[in-house]
């Protein structure tokens, strides 16, 4: 699993088109190969270019991000247990915001298991330091329950399947992860209610969405990421 998250990384278009830039510099200092280093080099501030545009970005982002819509307060009464997937700094912040958000219209009838650490960062406690942000902002420390095995979106899953057995729950991840967890879960039987937050499309267009943005090269790595994950799933995992 390590390899292929590594594999994975290469494969993201901000690494790949590094890699044609660097080709495309190295073949420049050889006469022979001149005419194949300009092509590189072309094709790489071509493809930095598009992926780091807004309307591109979110092409690719945003069969992801469609395919589940955020929760409803009318659709709040269908289940007592929320389930917050762990993606990291980055996207935890939003993450939280929407289990806070669902507790509290709740009037904290419901319970919060928390679940997932960093695969590479192992020794870091991160559902602490998730479990300290809730209780500090009026969770009940009693709602909470600390999943802190589980590597990877799978074994989330699976570990969660025995806190929850067949009752329904809020399942909480960013958008554009939400499909390959919900292939994931209902593989498992699980019986969740999709809850997606962290939305990275941009609906409004100005003449600043044609400039390059960093943001939005991100953006292609996270859905390269998940489409990747999701063929890896049906392919490889059964």
């Amino acid at each position: 699993m390590i390899f292929f998250k590594i594999l994975q990384e290469f494969l993201l278009p901000s690494v790949f088109i590094l890699f044609l830039l660097l080709i495309g510099l190295v073949f420049s200092f050889r006469k022979k190969k001149r005419k194949i280093g300009k092509l590189f080099l072309f094709l790489g501030i071509l493809l930095y270019y598009l992926f780091s545009i807004t309307p591109i970005s979110n092409l690719i982002i945003s069969p992801l991000e469609n395919k589940y819509l955020q929760i409803k307060n009318e659709e709040l009464n269908k289940a007592n247990k929320i389930v917050l997937l762990l993606g990291g700094k980055e996207s935890d912040v939003l993450r939280l915001s929407e289990v806070l958000r669902i507790y509290f219209l709740k009037n904290k009838n419901a319970q919060i298991i928390v679940s997932g650490r960093d695969p590479l960062l192992y020794k870091r406690e991160e559902g602490e330091e998730i479990k300290n942000y809730l209780i500090e902002r009026g969770v009940n420390k009693k709602d909470i329950i600390l999943e802190n095995e589980s590597k990877n979106t799978k074994e989330s899953a699976l570990n969660v399947k025995k806190i929850v057995q067949d009752e329904s729950f809020f399942l909480i991840t960013s958008s554009y992860h939400m499909p390959r967890s919900a292939i994931i879960f209902k593989k498992q039987g699980l019986n969740f209610l999709p809850a997606p937050t962290d939305f990275k499309i941009e609906k409004d267009y100005s003449i600043i969405d044609y400039f390059p943005d960093a943001k939005n090269l991100r953006n292609c790595d996270l859905a390269f990421h998940e489409y990747f994950g999701i063929i890896y799933f049906r392919l490889l995992i059964k």
